[in-house]
């Protein structure tokens, strides 16, 4: 059941805000805890390489964080789901998140429709939760394939909520988690407010490159056992509630979803 390497690596870079730091790095302490208690060779920190692609390609992948995108995309079949650390948003299942669509306060629209011709800012065009809601949700309303005039790539959500409260974008579609994180730590959000909400949609997995069913027992119990015995002062921060394991199938939904606005003609965010 476990697997020994020299090398083993970790990382949790998805809501991994300078400000919250300390936060992730007690999490993961919880976690090596509990695994090297059980037997399993685990490193002391996480990575946090330039790209995250790094680590989620890392032939030594023990756990990681990653977008569903990438679990039904370019990881298919290179990592296996293990389950999701449960952000507790609202609309949702625990272990489900959602995106908030955010515009100016000073911006008189009302519905989605009024969103049409305007200047939209996304985080990249592999993200479910800023680019793939994105695609899922102004799909029924795109004529010919387009909806938006110009269309800017920011390269994270929290720039994305800068993009707009600096007026070089109209509109973002952001990760809920990370709206709250922007309550939290960024000015910019003051200036915001949500127009809408996407559908639920299965959370940020934690996955593993090490493909064992034993193994992946394991770190789950390691991982349930250590939020479970999480102090309020470190799951504050992170907005962190529970974990639920689940399998990688749950995440066809977003294949599934991304498939249809491309059959309804709108197959990039345009």
């Amino acid at each position: 059941m476990v697997r020994s390497t020299a090398h083993p690596v970790a990382g949790l870079p998805m809501y991994d805000w300078p400000e919250v730091r300390d936060a992730v790095d007690a999490l993961w302490s919880a976690i090596v805890e509990r695994l090297r208690a059980n037997g399993i060779e685990a490193p002391d920190r996480v990575w946090r390489p330039t790209r995250s692609e790094e680590l989620w390609a890392h032939p030594d992948l023990l756990v990681g964080e990653t977008c569903g995108w990438q679990v039904v995309d370019e990881l298919r079949g290179r990592i296996e789901v293990l389950g999701v650390l449960d952000r507790g948003v609202d609309g949702c299942e625990p272990g489900d998140y959602r995106s908030v669509v955010i515009c100016r306060n000073d911006d008189p629209i009302n519905a989605l429709e009024d969103l049409r011709g305007r200047t939209v800012a996304t985080n990249g065009d592999r993200s479910q939760s800023g680019y793939g809601a994105l695609l899922t949700l102004f799909a029924p309303l795109a004529v010919s394939g387009r909806f938006f005039d110009a269309v800017v790539t920011s390269g994270s959500h929290r720039a994305s909520l800068r993009a707009v409260a600096e007026g070089r974008a109209d509109l973002a579609v952001v990760d809920e988690v990370c709206w709250r994180l922007g309550l939290d730590h960024e000015p910019a959000v003051d200036s915001l407010r949500i127009v809408a909400w996407t559908d639920p949609t299965p959370g940020l997995p934690l996955v593993t490159g090490w493909a064992s069913a034993g193994l992946r027992d394991a770190l789950n119990e390691a991982i349930s056992g250590a939020v479970a015995g999480l102090d309020v002062a470190v799951r504050e921060p992170l907005h962190l509630y529970g974990y639920r394991i689940r399998p990688t199938s749950d995440y066809r939904v977003i294949a599934d979803r991304l498939a249809a606005a491309a059959a309804a003609g709108y197959p990039t965010v345009a």
